[in-house]
């Protein structure tokens, strides 16, 4: 069974690439580069990717600003990426009202993909956190 694990690497505020982990094997792709290779990165910090991509097929990292719709009204809303510990699932915190809304209950997944859109990152933005 293949397993796959994606992570984002930066040094600071800054991406220098990605990094995914298959069946044991850790492959590194730098920000502009096209292949996986097996010659780590230099970096200082880790966001952790999850099973979701945007609308535009981009996957999602914690520290991720993303525009999200929930319901079938027209308004958009703006939250982070993040992983909850005391629940151990990944979410969003609204940048508003702050309140968690979690990406999967029993597997289901409550946002599709066409209402999701990274904007920008909280590690490039001075945003409001709680």
């Amino acid at each position: 069974m293949k397993t796959s694990a994606y992570y984002r690497l930066r040094n600071k505020n800054k991406i220098e690439g990605f990094a995914k982990e298959e069946n044991g094997i850790t492959y590194f792709k730098g920000y502009n580069e096209f292949s996986w290779h097996k010659t780590p990165l230099q970096f200082d910090t880790i966001d952790i990717g999850i099973e979701v991509l945007d609308k535009r097929n981009r996957r999602l990292f914690t520290n991720d600003i993303v525009v999200y719709k929930v319901s079938t009204k027209p308004f958009l809303r703006t939250g982070s990426v993040v992983y909850e510990s005391n629940r151990k699932e990944f979410g969003i915190i609204d940048q508003h009202s702050f309140h968690f809304t979690p990406f999967f209950i029993d597997n289901l997944n409550l946002f599709e993909k066409d209402k999701l859109e990274i904007i920008s990152h909280l590690f490039t933005r001075k945003e409001k956190t709680k």
